[in-house]
């Protein structure tokens, strides 16, 4: 059974009222009456309250207030204004701040009355919708003056996000929520915005017991009971937040360990460009990070195109393979040992400048071969001259000094030696290493 609430203090009127709606199909049994505020806000049971139609002036709540506490207790039960104040301005506001309409006693008829609460009813099934889409959606939300900053309303999910009654929120103002160390900002951003719609960003707020988080706050300019007001969603992403600032002081934290490691290291995305290099790509490549990031390794490095530097980089990518490689670079005058590993990102490259090892194991080479090649000259060409003083002096008459045959064979051991002399010369030579000679072989 659907029951009217009727707040009417005044007898005659209570009778009058209620004669007119017995008229329209409303029993005697339908009709509540409240003579006062007391009585009003003592009601408990208004589960089948279908409409509600009250005075403004009762004694004990003026006709300033008694709407407002009328609307406040009925929050989703349409609420019909029957009164004798009949002044358009105040009429217009009432509707403003709530009200489906707006009758002035002794100018309705039971029709008209009829009429007034049939279409109370659609409206406030409308406004309904729209009160339990911001009441029961799961982001925060809530209403304050454009003016004062002064809360309006607040739906549930920004009640347990902060902590408060809905009436306690509603004491507070936009401010009230705002972490100190945030300033004026946020608020500045609001109130000067000539736009009806503001992404103010990230800023902390803080609940009632005390404790600070982010949210990211949208806002949107409206018209809410009559006033111009803000909506304004918060949503939480302390966590988010948390998890960013931990990333970002690990990413620091790598960021430092890779400055600090004497290998060169870059990353590269999938279009070749620079996203990263350590202090040691710096000084290697003979460029600032600044000059670095978001160029082209081909920019930076115009020959390593024409090497192995471009086929084992888009070998790794194609192939999905980590590659090694040593490549000397003719405009650094280094020779590098590069290792490079796939990412979904692009490429991620280590490179140590190896020239000098390399020059190392190339002297160590070139010694090698030279060890050979006086082993060879030992082996072959000093045992030729040797052998032939050996038969010389078996030769050599020791008995007669004077013996002409003594002279012929000193002058062969003479030639003999001066070949052994020349070959020593050769074997000296190939002692002595030029650096240049191993950076040219190179």
């Amino acid at each position: 059974m659907n029951r009217i609430l009727l707040i009417e203090d005044d007898q005659f009127a209570y009778l009058e009222i209620s004669q007119l709606l017995k008229g329209i199909g409303y029993d005697r049994e339908c009709i509540i009456r409240c003579a006062d505020m007391k009585q009003v806000m003592e009601l408990e049971d208004v589960k089948d309250i279908q409409i509600v139609l009250t005075d403004l002036s009762l004694p004990d709540s003026d006709y300033g207030e008694t709407f407002e506490k009328v609307h406040k207790k009925f929050n989703y039960i349409p609420v019909i204004v029957l009164t004798g104040i009949a002044e358009l301005d105040f009429a217009i506001k009432t509707i403003q701040n709530g009200a489906q309409d707006y009758l002035v006693k002794g100018n309705f008829d039971k029709k008209m009355l009829n009429k007034a609460i049939q279409y109370a009813i659609e409206r406030k099934k409308i406004a309904n919708d729209y009160t339990r889409v911001f009441n029961e959606s799961p982001v925060p939300m809530y209403v304050f003056d454009s003016g004062n900053y002064k809360f309006l309303s607040v739906n549930t999910a920004a009640l347990n996000q902060y902590g408060y009654t809905n009436d306690e929120f509603l004491e507070l103002f936009a401010y009230s929520i705002r972490a100190k160390e945030e300033g004026e900002e946020v608020l500045e951003t609001v109130g000067n915005g000539n736009s009806d719609y503001i992404d103010v960003g990230q800023t902390r707020h803080v609940k009632k017991d005390g404790t600070a988080f982010f949210v990211h706050i949208y806002a949107h300019h409206t018209w809410f009971e009559g006033k111009r007001a803000w909506v304004a969603s918060a949503i939480n992403i302390d966590k988010k937040v948390i998890a960013e600032i931990a990333l970002l002081e690990k990413t620091e934290e790598t960021e430092k360990i890779l400055d600090s490691i004497t290998d060169g290291f870059f990353t590269l995305n999938n279009e070749w460009k620079l996203t990263y290099v350590n202090k040691e790509s710096q000084r290697t490549l003979k460029h600032t990070r600044e000059e670095l990031i978001g160029r082209t390794i081909w920019e930076v490095l115009p020959e390593a195109r024409q090497n192995k530097f471009y086929l084992e980089f888009l070998r790794a990518k194609k192939d999905n393979v980590s590659v090694h490689f040593e490549e000397h670079y003719a405009l650094l005058g280094i020779w590098v040992s590069v290792n490079a590993y796939p990412t979904r990102e692009g490429l991620t490259v280590f490179f140590v400048d190896v020239t000098e090892q390399r020059s190392h194991v190339q002297m160590i080479e070139t010694q090698n071969r030279r060890l050979r090649e006086i082993a060879w000259i030992q082996s072959h060409e000093v045992r030729s001259p040797v052998a032939n003083i050996q038969g010389l002096l078996l030769l050599f008459n020791f008995d007669n000094y004077a013996d002409p045959l003594n002279v012929d064979i000193m002058e062969h051991i003479k030639e003999a030696t001066g070949r052994l002399d020349e070959i020593t010369r050769r074997i000296t030579a190939h002692t002595v290493i030029d650096r240049n000679d191993i950076l040219t072989s190179n």
